[in-house]
């Protein structure tokens, strides 16, 4: 019988905290780094460049481990559309942190036709090899490392030569919506989350990192025909649906009248360029657009001819398909390269938008909110902290989700602003009706603890 590291804990701010494990003296001979410094202005510690080559080792290292060196492993199985899977991954992931389980393996649905696998999809988009969740960084702020930060309870593992997987499929056990009782558990009126947020963009981040280096060309390609990096660069995420019915049209996340909602949307775009032009003196106002259906981008072009203002709308160079024949994650593809070239247009899109200054989502969808939103409030917050810089010339980090009839937009700059819909700036007609909105982040629950520990259970893992 081995037993784990302990620390008694000092407080239960809920069941959840009852199942902690402590996995990371379990860490594979050099798999870790040494402590990098961390700047007073910036606690990513090291460069994206340094960050990338210890997570490539440490990804190559997770490929063949022992049991001795991987007793307990996740899996976690992807399904339905990016967001939805991403959304999801972020909370096997949180999971992963707070039991101090080192790695989570990616893996997806086999949905590409042929020669594919569960590893298919994510070995393609990002690369072999698992998640790191133990990152011998970031100092003080190391989630996993710190045991200051969560108090943990006594674990006990027999047959230590034994690995144990841990099977999430689509959703993860303990974790749900951030709505309804949700709301007012104090860990969320806090602004913690049990770090939530913290390894929110710790995932998303390392995500961006590995798709940026393995499909380095075709990015530089957009970056250079849209000229990125000239402008002060908006999101604008338009989910029409083309023509999708079923679980879409059911919770009514279609637009009825898209002609009327795009002119719409172009002029809030305008109104606000040519009232906030400080911020676009430098680098003029853009505005990527990532879509699922491709006459949207002619229509916003159309639009834009018709206004006095001369705001480029962008998009990647990626096919759609045909107007009307619905855009799905089940799309059948008889060409194994066809289908992975379709999860890469929207990666892509997603990537993107991780690197504009603002965000807009044009309907509620787990596409903005997993990446994108993590992205624009870690990036909100970097700059509230510096408080220098460009000053007044810079323009604020945002996400904002636009209204029905798309003219007004509601912007956050902080998580529990955008959970609980208290903006930091509205524009657009004050009265007109705001968003549709489903919060699709998840966090542990209250009653989690029985759900976790039946996890830990099927797994074969003893908890005293």
């Amino acid at each position: 019988m081995t037993t784990l590291r302990t620390v008694i804990p000092f407080c239960l701010v809920i069941v959840l905290f009852n199942l902690r494990l402590d996995l990371s003296r379990l860490i594979p001979e050099g798999e870790t780094a040494p402590q990098a410094a961390v700047s007073p202005k910036n606690h990513s510690a090291l460069s994206n460049d340094e960050y990338l080559k210890w997570l490539q080792e440490a990804r190559r290292r997770s490929l063949n481990l022992s049991s001795t060196e991987e007793p307990i492993r996740i899996m976690y199985r992807a399904m339905n559309g990016l967001g939805h899977q991403l959304t999801r991954l972020s909370a096997a992931y949180h999971f992963a942190m707070l039991y101090q389980i080192p790695r989570v393996w990616p893996t997806h649905n086999p949905v590409c036709r042929g020669n594919s696998t569960i590893f298919t999809i994510y070995d393609y988009l990002i690369g072999e090899g698992q998640l790191m969740v133990d990152i011998p960084f970031f100092g003080d702020k190391n989630l996993y490392r710190n045991p200051n930060l969560f108090p943990r309870p006594n674990i006990t593992l027999d047959h230590q030569d034994q690995q144990r997987a841990i099977h999430f499929n689509n959703e993860v056990q303990g974790y749900g919506h951030a709505r309804d009782k949700l709301w007012s558990i104090e860990y969320l009126k806090k602004g913690n989350a049990l770090g939530k947020e913290v390894t929110d963009y710790q995932l998303y981040h390392q995500l961006m990192l590995l798709f940026e280096h393995k499909h380095k060309a075709r990015i530089q390609k957009v970056l250079e025909a849209t000229r990125f990096n000239e402008h002060t660069v908006f999101g604008l995420h338009i989910r029409a649906g083309n023509g999708e019915t079923g679980d879409f049209t059911f919770k009514g996340r279609g637009m009825k009248d898209l002609d009327g909602w795009v002119a719409r949307v172009v002029l809030l775009l305008c109104d606000y360029e040519q009232k906030h032009s400080h911020y676009f003196t430098k680098k003029p106002l853009m505005v990527y657009v990532g879509t699922d259906t491709g006459s949207v981008m002619h229509k916003l072009r159309a639009a834009s001819n018709e206004t006095t203002c001369e705001i480029p709308f962008v998009s990647s160079d990626q096919t759609f398909v045909e107007e009307g024949k619905s855009v799905t994650w089940n799309l059948g593809y008889d060409d194994l390269d066809k289908c992975l070239k379709g999860w890469e247009d929207m990666f892509l899109d997603m990537y993107l938008f991780t690197r504009c200054n603002s965000v807009m989502a044009g309907t509620y969808s787990s596409f903005t909110q997993s990446a994108p939103l993590s992205f624009m409030m870690h990036k909100a917050k970097r700059q509230q902290l510096q408080q220098q810089g460009e000053g007044d010339e810079q323009h604020p980090h945002y996400f904002c989700d636009v209204g029905v009839d798309g003219n007004r937009m509601d912007c956050a700059s902080t998580l529990i602003e955008w959970l609980n819909r208290t903006t930091s700036m509205t524009w657009g007609v004050l009265n007109a009706t705001k968003q549709r909105m489903k919060h699709e982040i998840f966090f542990p629950v209250l009653e989690g603890g029985g759900a976790i520990a039946q996890t830990f259970g099927r797994a074969g893992i003893k908890m005293d």
